[in-house]
């Protein structure tokens, strides 16, 4: 591809790629997040549109007769100036119509067909060429199990899972900065969520397990480099945890605390 149009930000260049689209030619912008990493750096003229070789010189003309127009636009404007609160408005305006517009057109889809039968399994989804949404078929049976949700940015926000293939997604997890930092799942899909995990920094730091129907039980059970190392249980459902345990390297119990009744250790096995 061969650069049309360089701009000082990403605004103008997705205009006048905007206009480009209106007039049949598809095109792309390059170092659209240059000017923000730049630092104290003036930030000119690094950011490209990109049309193909035999789009060129159509694009040229279409640029060229819109830079006229801007031309006269602003020869008109600076004869009959607007009031400072008009113009600042006007700005307003047009700005946040501008920003809208550059965060959610046009959209685009791409994937991948895993099994060869035509279909894909896996479809990503672009808007204004950032990933928006992708959508996966894990077991192949042309059923969508995965949806991940990314932000304008295109950084993993958010994902719901059908972890048992019934067409029901059950399960949801949160990002942060692209890591997964909370979940939440309705096994039984009563509208409730019984299985909770939260994570640190990525990793599972710590698992709540919460009684289906009538089951007022919980337990809560904690991680550290993926392994389980101690468990609470509230086992009458009274809302407190009563019973402390302590898992070895194998995540086989070590000792039990019951706060209510004794402190047993667990004998090791044979």
């Amino acid at each position: 591809m061969k650069s049309i149009y360089e701009a000082s930000t990403a605004l103008d260049a997705h205009m006048v790629l905007n206009l480009l689209e209106q007039n049949g030619i598809k095109g792309r912008v390059d170092g659209e997040y240059l000017p923000g990493a730049v630092g104290e750096i003036q930030a000119i003229n690094l950011v490209r549109v990109m049309v193909d070789e035999s789009d060129y010189e159509k694009a040229r003309k279409i640029i060229r007769d819109w830079e006229a127009i801007e031309v006269d636009k602003e020869a008109n404007n600076t004869k009959r100036p607007a009031t400072g609160v008009s113009a600042f408005l006007f700005g307003m305006v047009i700005g946040g119509g501008l920003i809208l517009w550059v965060y959610n057109s046009p959209v685009s889809e791409d994937g991948m067909d895993m099994n060869g039968d035509g279909k894909l399994d896996e479809r990503w989804i672009y808007r204004d060429n950032r990933i928006s949404k992708t959508e996966v078929d894990r077991n192949l049976d042309n059923k969508i199990d995965i949806v991940y949700y990314f932000d304008r940015k295109g950084i993993l926000k958010e994902a719901k899972f059908d972890e048992n293939f019934d067409g029901v997604y059950e399960t949801e997890i949160k990002y942060k900065n692209g890591q997964p930092y909370s979940k939440g799942s309705d096994l039984n899909q009563d509208g409730n969520i019984d299985y909770k995990v939260s994570y640190k920094y990525g990793d599972v730091d710590e698992i709540e397990i919460i009684g289906e129907g009538g089951d007022l039980r919980t337990k809560r059970q904690k991680y550290r480099m993926g392994k389980l190392v101690s468990a609470e249980l509230d086992s009458n459902g009274d809302g407190n945890f009563d019973v402390e345990y302590v898992y070895d390297n194998l995540e086989e119990v070590k000792t039990k605390s019951n706060k209510r009744l004794q402190f047993d250790t667990v004998p090791p096995r044979d």
